[in-house]
């Protein structure tokens, strides 16, 4: 089969211990498309950490590759070649390696679609040379065909990614002799070599000029510049991780939000109000690179970070990788203004919905015949007795409580346990809003947000603390508990005098005082007052504070 048509996966490991496939330190693959006037692109890329006694492995080695056992251990929680055999990232692909028939490689590429050995298809074309034959590495082959060795401008490639550029050189040679072998001896490796694949480009380490600090500070042409297909060349493939689509190996699936509402406006706000210039820039970055989206991140930046302006499912697209992302684009005081900010809107959004009276038993009545559109739940308490019923709560079909009746009536022992019985429904409630993560001020949206702001499971927040949480999650969790206090105190306050002004008026207990109704964060509340029939019977002050 040739290659010529199809999009090629290069696939190479590097391990300081000649034969030994469990102490590898670095893996990569460069995915060369159909396109072959295209340059190949990093697929994946990573340094492993070997599964063994370190004192194994040659150093002395691996510090020919850049690679010392500090730089590996500083790294932190990197995946082992084991990681990467059941990732199978080249499943059903079309594979070029040095050498099929070597470990790991064999493992590697087991569930391949089509796999091309280099060393096997070069021993074929030159099977009656014997100078040819002697040839059993690959720098040897480039040099017995005349490929230009690595002048070494570039300094962002890593030696093993520069080894994958020169395989896909190599095999782009030998596969223009297996279509036409009469040309072999008539050709040269320098009259067919595609230049742009190899030798690599020389590095630039300067971005931009004159230091800009917005996309109005670049023009059209700078900008399409450094969002050509050379953008690869610009990174630092010494640090940069890619995973296929991540740059994080096996990344823990997030929390669908998908139908979280305003996701287009807050990454609209996040990416041009809140993110630095040099964020915006990275982030196009990987968007380009990772997600395969070249030229919306082109049209972006060309827009000065506008990306209302791509297609409905671009913008959808984009939307959703900042949004999916947010734990790692933003700093830490840039969450906390973020959320300190939601929680705001919420709130003021909350305290805005205005006081509704449900009848209570009219819809208990209607749900129980029948019920239509979203269930309603209903609570009474206590539900038998003289106080029967002097408390009713209605809740929506995700549980949370929109409506609150307290009923005072009655005379006597009755009215003094029906007061009784409400202090303790209030005193509920005060006790549910002092709480700063408790469902008042935590809407479904908000605890969803949160945790793809911090990367942290909101249980995870709320759960009393462990000696074994970790220093992200404590610093999370107080960091969120100042900002809902702060946000929430207003309305707190507000709550304390509604419910202080329904005790005083509850005093006035001969007096005809129609109910009190109020909205407190989305509930109605509703006090209800029927004046005794006797002067001067309650003697005990009832107060909320």
């Amino acid at each position: 089969m040739s290659s010529k048509n199809s999009t090629l996966f290069f696939v190479d490991v590097y391990s300081p211990n000649e034969g030994d496939s469990n102490l590898v330190l670095e893996y990569g693959i460069l995915r060369w498309s159909e396109n072959k006037s295209e340059r190949p692109e990093v697929y994946v890329h990573t340094y492993l950490k070997p599964q063994v006694n370190y004192n194994r492995i040659h150093w002395s080695e691996a510090s020919k590759m850049q690679i010392t056992r500090d730089f590996i251990e500083a790294k932190g929680d990197l995946p082992a070649i084991e990681d990467m055999i059941e990732a199978d990232y080249l499943k059903r692909k079309n594979v070029v390696c040095f050498d099929a028939s070597a470990e790991p490689f064999v493992s590697l590429i087991s569930n391949c679609e089509h796999i091309f050995s280099i060393v096997d298809v070069f021993a074929d074309i030159y099977a009656d040379d014997e100078k040819a034959q002697s040839c059993d590495t690959l720098s040897k082959m480039c040099d017995y065909v005349g490929l230009i060795p690595d002048d070494n401008r570039n300094t962002n490639y890593t030696p093993l990614l520069k080894r994958l550029h020169q395989m896909a050189a190599l095999w782009s040679f030998l596969e223009e002799l297996l279509l036409n072998p009469k040309r072999r001896k008539s050709i040269s490796a320098g009259g067919i070599q595609p230049s742009f694949i190899w030798p690599l480009p020389e590095s630039k380490e300067v971005w931009f000029e004159n230091d800009p600090k917005s996309f109005k500070d670049l023009s059209d042409r700078e900008i399409t510049d450094f969002f050509s297909s050379n953008l690869a060349d610009r990174l630092d493939w010494f640090e940069m991780n890619m995973y296929a689509c991540d740059w994080l190996y096996n990344r823990q699936p997030r929390p669908f939000a998908r139908e979280l509402a305003g996701q287009k406006e807050l990454a609209e706000f996040i990416f041009q109000k809140i993110l630095s210039f040099r964020m915006q820039i990275w982030i196009l970055i990987f968007y380009s690179q990772f997600f395969h989206k070249k030229e919306d991140s082109l049209t972006i930046a060309k827009n000065r970070g506008d990306f209302s302006v791509l297609r409905p499912a671009g913008i959808e697209s984009f939307t959703n990788f900042i949004i999916d992302n947010l734990d790692l684009f933003l700093s830490s005081d840039q969450k906390a203004s973020l959320i300190a900010s939601l929680i705001n809107q919420s709130l003021h959004e909350n305290d805005a919905v205005p006081f509704e009276h449900y009848d209570y038993d009219a819809l208990r009545k209607k749900d129980n015949r029948a019920p239509e559109g979203p269930r309603l739940y209903f609570t009474s308490s206590p539900a038998h007795g003289s106080a029967a019923e002097c408390y009713k709560e209605i809740r929506d079909a995700t549980g949370r409580t929109i409506y609150m009746r307290f009923e005072i009536k009655g005379r006597g022992k009755e009215r003094a346990t029906h007061i009784d019985t409400v202090r303790h429904h209030v005193n509920e409630l005060i006790r549910e809003a002092s709480n700063p993560f408790s469902d008042v001020w935590m809407t479904p949206d908000l605890k969803l947000w949160i945790q793809y702001i911090t990367g942290i499971n909101f249980t995870d927040i709320v759960r009393p603390q462990k000696m074994n949480d970790s220093e992200l999650l404590n610093s999370a969790r107080i960091t969120l508990r100042k900002i809902i206090e702060r946000e929430a105190n207003p309305y707190l306050q507000k709550l304390y005098e509604n419910l202080n002004e329904c005790g005083e008026l509850i005093k006035q207990e001969n007096l005809d005082i129609p109910s009190k109704g109020f909205n407190f964060q989305g509930m109605s509340i509703e006090v209800m007052i029927v004046p005794s029939s006797k002067m001067g019977f309650i003697k005990r002050l009832f107060s909320f504070e």
